[in-house]
């Protein structure tokens, strides 16, 4: 967990010195929504790596 913190961090400083703030926000809620959709839709059942 900690190196994937670390890997947001990354991108998004790197992100946010080549766009405009809003814009990197914006693009962060509509990657936010995909990923939730995505596991809304799960198998229902605990899994390894699902």
């Amino acid at each position: 967990m900690a190196s994937e913190a670390r890997h947001y961090g990354i991108y998004w400083v790197l992100a946010t010195q080549y766009f405009d703030q809003d814009l990197v926000d914006d693009r962060l809620d509509q990657l936010a929504e995909l990923e939730s959709d995505i596991l809304s839709q799960l198998h229902p059942e605990p899994r390894i790596h699902s």
